[in-house]
C-alpha cells in the first residue's frame, strides 16, 4: 500500500501504543487524523471505534487503526458498521490474512495482548499487504452485504 491516511483512535489502555503507532506511520509518510483519546483518563473504546468508522464512510480511501487492551471492544463496535471489515490481530500472520482474504480496512490491536514489536509489524504487515481479489471479491462484498449501520 502506498501512503494513505489513517484514521486511529484508542482508549485509555491503548493510548501509549497508540502514541507508538502515530509516530511510526508519519515516519513512513501516511498522513495520520487521531480520533482520541489522547490521554489516559479512563473512557469507553466504543465512542472512538464508532468516530474512526463514521470517518471511513466519508473517505473510504482511508485506513483505520483502532488499539484497546483487548481490542475486542473496537472489534465488536467498529464491526457493527456495514462498510467496517475490522480485524483483531495478534501477530503477521493474521494482519496479512485479514488483508489478503478478507480486505480489510481496519486493523484492530489489544494494547496489553500483544508486545510493541509485533504490534508495529503487525502495522506494517497490514499496510503494505494488498486484497488478493479474485474468488475473495465474493466473500468480501458478502460480508459487506449483511447489513449495519
Amino acid at each position: 500500500m502506498t501512503n494513505v491516511t489513517v484514521s486511529i483512535a484508542s482508549d485509555h489502555r491503548g493510548f501509549p501504543l497508540k502514541a507508538l503507532f502515530s509516530a511510526r506511520l508519519k515516519e513512513c509518510g501516511h498522513a495520520v487524523v487521531d480520533f482520541g483519546t489522547h490521554d489516559e483518563n479512563s473512557c469507553d473504546a466504543g465512542d472512538f471505534a464508532q468516530r474512526v468508522a463514521e470517518d471511513l464512510k466519508k473517505n473510504p480511501s482511508h485506513v483505520g487503526i483502532l488499539i484497546c487492551m483487548s481490542g475486542q471492544a473496537m472489534t465488536i463496535t467498529a464491526n457493527r458498521y456495514q462498510h467496517i471489515r475490522a480485524a483483531l490481530c495478534l501477530n503477521t500472520t493474521m494482519a496479512r490474512l485479514a488483508r489478503q482474504h478478507n480486505d480489510a480496512n481496519v486493523l484492530v490491536i489489544g494494547a496489553h495482548m500483544t508486545g510493541q514489536e509485533v504490534a508495529l509489524d503487525c502495522l506494517d504487515t497490514f499496510l503494505t499487504t494488498a486484497f488478493l481479489e479474485g474468488r475473495f471479491v465474493a466473500r468480501r462484498d458478502k460480508l459487506t452485504a449483511m447489513g449495519g449501520l
